[in-house]
């Protein structure tokens, strides 16, 4: 059995490397939709980004999304434009723990 685990930590390790570059390389390049939202949802999507990179995540909860968001009220355009832009990068928002992935 310590053999199967050897070999699962040996792809993890792989796949949390090529997720990290994944996500580093996409942090570093801004797509134009992200440049076209409003300062603070630009800053909502830097400051998720930013907790993805960190947790090495492709998965955010709701919780994350709440404390990324500004005070003002949100439209729908700006959540989908959000989401949209958070799929672009590989990331998802969902329900429960995002160490799940």
């Amino acid at each position: 059995m310590e053999r199967s685990d050897d070999a699962h930590g040996r792809r993890q390790a792989i796949i949390d490397r090529m997720l990290s570059q994944a996500l580093r390389s996409a942090s570093n390049e801004r797509r134009q939709s992200h440049d076209g939202l409003p300062e603070d949802m630009r800053a909502v999507i830097d400051v998720l980004l930013a907790k993805a990179q960190a947790q090495r995540q492709r998965r955010l909860t709701y919780d994350d999304l709440e404390e990324a968001l500004p005070p003002r009220d949100v439209s729908a355009e700006d959540l989908e434009a959000i989401f949209w832009i958070l799929s672009e990068h590989g990331i998802a928002i969902e329900d429960g723990d995002p160490g799940r992935d």
